[in-house]
């Protein structure tokens, strides 16, 4: 059976920078809303990496289009709020406001600059930051939700049609983005040191958002593979979950998807979580790790992103279309 060809890898990739920003602002939100001092740097760095992914993300849909300039102007065109499309790009239009004055709070220089000149800006900064942080965490949560719903609401293809696909990509995007602050804080580990707990709170997130997303992939690909075959919507969405599970598309889906972007860093956060040395690290006024960057956590949370990014490649891929006029003209003639 042929892969899908109408989406190109733009749509891939947007899908995954996207969601993966978006995880990545709610992570810094919290770390910031939990101790925002002691991971200054750690907050700021995780900021600008979420708007510049999701940024990023959203140029490489504009290409995507037959006229990428015209795609400029959805903002203006879009304005019937009852299609997900309008939701999408006020909510990614949104997002990228509010990541990127966040971002620039974050940074010191500017931070101090604008200190200098409103005085009363120091005393309310805190309460600003905390306020564009909690609103910034919704948005990115709207964001990673959109980029499967982005795919739902296409139409024609299956194998997309159903809801436990933005709830995979959401489960994913927030996966990938506690990866890409994990990969931030190893990173600036010389300058500056993830607190224990910080840590320890990133490693437990690590295994219940892979625990969710394993289940919800199962239900994602179990839901496609019992479909109704006799009918040609059930029929092409057996065929694309096939594709994921012993077709053509088998090697990667079990290689980087399960093996690398699930197994690893479900064993690796596991197995930070349960050494002693992780144990006696937790107190209740614990300092920043001395110890130098953790390969073998490092390596879990790389392989997060990558089995992420795999995860949009391979959804795309399989999206085989539902030949609905064939079948209805076979039965109009039979």
């Amino acid at each position: 059976m042929e892969l899908q060809s109408v989406w190109g890898w733009q749509p891939a990739l947007y899908l995954f920078l996207g969601g993966m920003g978006a995880g990545a602002f709610i992570m810094a939100a919290i770390l910031y809303l939990k101790d925002g001092e002691r991971h200054g740097k750690i907050v700021c760095a995780s900021m600008w990496a979420a708007t510049i992914s999701l940024v990023v993300g959203l140029l490489l849909l504009l290409l995507e289009l037959v006229t990428p300039l015209r795609g400029l102007l959805m903002w203006q065109s879009f304005s019937h709020f009852t299609s997900w499309m309008t939701y999408g790009a006020w909510g990614a239009f949104g997002a990228i406001v509010v990541f990127g004055v966040s971002a620039l709070l974050a940074t010191s220089q500017v931070n101090a600059w604008i200190a200098g000149r409103f005085v009363s800006f120091e005393a309310r900064e805190h309460s600003i930051r905390k306020a564009l942080a909690i609103v910034g965490a919704a948005l990115g949560a709207f964001v990673a939700f959109y980029t499967g719903m982005l795919l739902m609401s296409s139409g024609s293809v299956p194998f997309w049609d159903t809801l436990l696909l933005p709830m995979l990509f959401t489960v994913s995007a927030f996966d990938t983005g506690v990866a890409l602050v994990e990969v931030i804080a190893a990173a600036l580990a010389k300058k500056e040191e993830l607190a224990a707990e910080a840590k320890h709170f990133m490693e437990r997130c690590v295994v219940v958002l892979v625990a969710v997303e394993a289940v919800v992939l199962a239900a994602f690909l179990g839901s496609a593979l019992l479909a109704d075959a006799s009918i040609a919507t059930g029929a092409a969405a057996a065929a694309s979950a096939s594709m994921f599970v012993s077709g053509q598309l088998a090697g990667w889906f079990w290689g980087l998807v399960v093996v690398v972007g699930l197994v690893a860093p479900f064993c690796m956060a596991l197995r930070g979580l349960l050494s002693k040395k992780s144990a006696a690290a937790i107190s209740e006024d614990a300092a920043p790790a001395k110890a130098g960057v953790d390969a073998l956590a490092l390596s879990g949370a790389v392989g997060a992103l990558i089995g992420g990014c795999a995860l949009r490649f391979l959804v795309l891929a399989a999206g085989v279309h539902a030949d609905v006029v064939a079948e209805t003209i076979f039965k109009m003639i039979n």
